[in-house]
């Protein structure tokens, strides 16, 4: 039906009300839902050891954070972090699965750390042995200590992947009730290939993981190909402490120990992380996630 001058002149007025109710609108949500857009990242720069300088890359929401989550990642670790007009810049090719889904952590409730190698290892990286060492156990205080400054009140929970299992279980057994959980993710349990020569003493065959007295969770992914981290390594650990067992995901791209397939819980990433923080916030987690 053809509409009257009159009805087309009040059209524009009518669109335009529609219009800015729909702004004001989305103006209130934005500002009453919580986003990642009020995160905000800090690269913390401590010297725990005289001139050694103990990087962090700390990511938090402006409301109180109940819990940190300290990461420390696999291989040699050694992501570079430093400042840009941007923001803070890392590695990218050395990425793994606690660096690249650290904003999965990030909530309102749980801020982010993420750990870079000293600078007196800046050269080649985390080595087992150092890795193992009372040097790293003293930088790793530090950051759990001024993770504590800033955040009082806040419960530390440890998470290593990988090789940076190696880490999180010593440091478990050396801080005590300092922290308040520990978790490992695609770990080193027994061995690692000869061929591997500086990685050959990464496993964690002769650690003994009651010595750590804050509580302890497994997560190991069914499908892990990384010829130093099989699941056998990890299911034999299944009646003694919490062990959360990933299935399925995205096919393997890469040579089997990195991010791109189960070593990585690719495909499973949102799910892995949830449980986890699940496990963290003491609610019901799938120990069978599939």
């Amino acid at each position: 039906m053809p509409i009257t001058l009159q009805e087309a002149n009040r059209r524009p007025v009518r669109i335009f009300r529609w219009i800015k109710y729909l702004l004001l609108t989305a103006s209130f949500v934005a500002a009453a839902t919580p986003s990642a857009f009020a995160a905000r990242s800090e690269l913390v720069q401590l010297r725990p050891r005289g001139e050694v300088v103990q990087a962090y890359l700390l990511t938090r929401e402006e409301t109180p954070a109940k819990a940190v989550v300290v990461l420390v990642s696999g291989g040699f670790g050694l992501l570079k972090f430093r400042t840009s007009e941007s923001g803070v810049l890392w590695d990218e090719s050395v990425a793994d699965f606690l660096v690249k889904n650290k904003d999965r952590f990030l909530d309102q409730d749980t801020a982010v750390a993420v750990i870079d190698v000293p600078s007196d290892q800046g050269s080649f990286g985390y080595t087992p042995k150092f890795r193992k060492s009372t040097t790293h156990m003293e930088d790793l205080r530090a950051v759990v200590n001024d993770i504590k400054s800033r955040l009082p009140g806040s419960k530390v929970f440890l998470i290593g992947n990988s090789q940076g299992s190696t880490s999180v279980a010593y440091a478990g057994k050396s801080f005590g009730k300092e922290v308040d959980g520990v978790v490992l993710t695609a770990s080193v349990f027994d061995w690692a290939p000869a061929s591997w020569r500086l990685l050959n003493d990464a496993n964690l065959s002769d650690f003994d993981f009651s010595q750590i007295p804050s509580p302890l969770l497994i997560v190991h992914h069914a499908d892990d190909r990384c010829v130093a981290t099989p699941f056998s390594s990890a299911v034999k650990y299944q009646g003694k402490f919490p062990l959360l067992i990933v299935h399925g995901g995205d096919p393997v791209r890469d040579n089997g120990c990195g991010p791109l397939g189960p070593h990585g819980f690719l495909g499973r990433e949102d799910a892995v992380v949830t449980e986890i923080k699940n496990w963290i916030y003491g609610r019901p987690f799938k120990a069978d996630l599939k």
